[in-house]
């Protein structure tokens, strides 16, 4: 299974990609459903319960997330969601700058507790960037690794 590099959300589908799903062969339903799976598993979902509510048999659930594809499509998952968050937390980091402005220009001692608070926010956003860089990172050099040696399913 190819990765996928984001994480199709039902209700992100169009009308289109939803009935193409919903009309797909017997032989491509399989990798609709891993795809469903690493979704699950990458939202927090166990394999177990996934299984139940997809009526497809335990063994099976597990097999497939055990599947490098699966491991790879539950990674991209995350990271799209990373991503999102860094997104939102740099629209958060745009507001706390500008706070911090104007608490500065008052100087009053009892807004040092809303000042450490609006610190946070940049500490935060900082950290949280290194470690999505450095994951981006990592999943070319693996992605390029199988690449170099023609085994598209192990890193090591």
């Amino acid at each position: 299974m190819p990765p996928v590099m984001m994480c199709p959300m039902p209700e992100e589908l169009t009308n289109v990609e939803q009935t193409q799903l919903a009309s797909a062969l017997p032989q491509e339903l399989p990798e609709a459903k891993k795809i469903q799976l690493a979704a699950a598993i990458a939202e927090g979902q166990s394999v177990a319960a996934w299984s139940r509510n997809n009526g497809v048999p335990r063994s099976t659930a597990y097999d497939w997330a055990s599947e490098p594809g699966v491991r790879r499509t539950v990674e991209a998952c995350r990271r799209r969601t990373l991503d999102r968050a860094i997104g939102r937390m740099t629209n958060h980091t745009l507001w706390a700058c500008d706070r911090i402005a104007e608490l500065a220009k008052t100087g009053e001692p009892h807004h040092s507790v809303q000042l450490r608070a609006l610190q946070s926010i940049f500490a935060e956003v900082i950290a949280v960037a290194k470690f999505s860089n450095l994951e981006h990172r990592v999943a070319e050099i693996e992605e390029d690794y199988r690449e170099q040696n023609g085994n598209p399913d192990d890193v090591a």
